[in-house]
C-alpha cells in the first residue's frame, strides 16, 4: 500500500492572535525547519509520498503552500525515496507551457518521483488575480458562464500540457492559447535541426519544451483532487488522471458509483484498469499518543477547519477522520482496502499548526499502528 502526506502548512500556531503572521520571513524559516524534520522522518517509517495543495497571498499564514514545486523539491532534497507531487497546481490560471516545463524539470531534479496534480482553482482572491488576463477566477461548478469558462481553460490547458509532454513538437489553437502564436522566425539551429518547425516562408510553426518528463510512459503519473462531480471523473477517467476523494463514512456509498461510472468511461476510451488506478482515499491525520491528546487535537483542528475551510468562501465539508485509537484506525484503513480495492491512502497533515512534538507523533502513530501492520 501506498500512504502520502498531504502536508498543508501553516505561519501561525493554535491559539496565536497575532496579524498578517503570513508575512514573517523569520516564520517561513521555521516552518521549513519543522516541516524538513517531518518529512525526513516520515520516510524512515514508511510513507511513500508527499504532497501539498497550492495557495497564493496567504499573509494570514493559512495554509502557506505557496508554490508547491519548490516545496517538492525542498522535500526531495531530504529524502531518497518519497515521491513529492501536488494536489493540486491550477490549471486554468497559469501558463500551462511553462507549467509543463516546470513540472518536467522537476521529474528529471528528483530522479523520476514526481507526480503532479491540477486543480480548477477555488479560491477567488489568488485564482481571480493570477488569472485577470484571460478572465478566469475560481468557480463552485455552479454551470454559470464563469464556471463553464473556467471550465474550458482546464480542459484545454491539461491537452496542451499533456501533448507537450508526450510530443517533441507540437502545433496547437485553442481559445485561450495558441502554441506557436503567429511569428516569423529565422534561426539557424531551428532551420539545420528541426527544419519541420518552420514553414518555407519563416513562419513558426510548432514549439516543444525543455526538457520532456523523465517518466515518459506515457507521462507522469496525473491526480486531481475530487468531491461529487461526476463531470470531473469522467474527464480523468478519459484522460488517465487518477483522483482522491475524502468521502466521510457517510458518503461511502459514492465511492463504488464513482468507481463504476469511472471504470466504464476509461473502458469505452481504450483504458482497461481496476479501482486503484481510478481513486485513491484520504482522510485528516488525527491521532495522538494517548485518548486525551487526540481529543486534544481534534479540538484544535474541528476550530481551525470551521473557521477557515467550512466557512465563506470555501464551504467545503469536513470530510474522513484517521483519528482514535491504532487498531480503530487501522481496521478504518484495512476495510477500505478490501471493500473497494483502493490501495493509496492520503493523510491531510498539518505542519506549524500544532506543537512540533505533536505533529510528529501523529506520523509516528500512524506509522507504527497503520503502516507496520498493513506491510508486514
Amino acid at each position: 500500500m501506498e500512504f502520502v502526506i498531504l502536508a498543508i502548512p501553516y505561519m501561525r500556531r493554535l491559539g496565536e492572535r497575532v496579524g498578517r503572521a503570513g508575512s514573517d520571513p523569520n516564520r517561513f524559516q521555521a516552518l521549513m525547519a519543522n516541516l524538513r524534520t517531518q518529512m525526513t522522518f516520515a520516510e524512515s517509517v514508511g510513507y511513500t509520498g508527499f504532497c501539498m495543495t497550492e495557495q497564493h497571498l496567504q499573509v494570514e499564514g493559512i495554509e502557506t503552500t505557496t508554490n508547491p514545486l519548490f516545496w517538492d523539491y525542498f522535500v526531495a532534497q531530504h529524502t531518497e525515496r518519497m515521491r513529492v507531487g501536488q494536489l493540486g497546481m491550477n490549471l486554468t490560471a497559469v501558463n500551462p507551457i511553462q507549467l509543463a516545463e516546470n513540472l518536467a524539470m522537476l521529474d528529471h531534479f528528483t530522479g523520476g518521483r514526481m507526480f503532479a496534480g491540477f486543480t480548477r482553482g477555488n479560491t477567488p482572491r489568488w485564482t481571480g488575480t493570477f488569472g485577470q488576463h484571460i478572465g478566469i477566477t475560481a468557480t463552485h461548478s455552479d454551470k454559470s458562464e464563469v464556471d463553464r469558462r473556467n471550465r474550458r481553460a482546464f480542459e484545454e490547458n491539461w491537452r496542451l500540457v499533456k501533448a507537450l509532454w508526450t510530443q517533441e513538437v507540437v502545433s496547437i489553437s485553442g481559445e485561450f492559447w495558441q502554441a506557436p502564436p503567429a511569428m516569423d522566425w529565422t534561426f539557424a539551429p531551428t532551420s539545420e535541426w528541426s527544419p519541420g518547425s518552420i514553414t518555407s516562408e519563416g513562419t513558426l510553426k510548432e514549439i516543444g519544451i525543455v526538457p520532456r518528463p523523465l517518466q515518459n510512459d506515457p507521462h507522469p503519473p496525473v491526480y486531481a483532487p475530487f468531491s461529487y462531480s461526476m463531470g470531473t471523473a469522467k474527464f480523468w477517467a478519459r484522460e488517465g488522471g487518477k483522483m482522491m476523494g475524502m468521502f466521510n463514512e457517510s458518503k461511502e456509498e459514492f465511492i463504488p458509483l464513482t468507481l463504476d461510472v469511472c471504470l466504464e468511461e476509461a473502458l469505452q476510451h481504450g483504458r482497461i484498469i481496476g479501482p486503484n488506478d481510478m481513486l485513491a482515499l484520504g482522510g485528516h491525520l488525527i491521532m495522538g499518543r494517548n485518548p486525551a491528546e487526540t481529543q486534544k487535537l481534534y479540538e484544535g483542528f474541528e476550530w481551525l477547519f470551521n473557521f477557515a475551510y467550512n466557512a465563506p468562501p470555501y464551504h467545503v465539508p469536513m470530510g474522513r477522520l484517521w483519528m482514535g485509537s491504532r487498531q480503530q484506525v487501522l481496521d478504518h484503513v484495512g476495510r477500505l482496502n478490501e471493500t473497494f480495492g483502493i490501495e493509496e491512502f492520503f493523510l491531510w497533515h498539518h505542519v506549524g499548526w500544532f506543537e512540533q512534538d505533536e505533529e510528529m507523533a501523529m506520523l509516528h502513530e500512524f506509522a507504527e499502528g497503520v503502516i507496520d501492520p498493513l506491510s508486514s
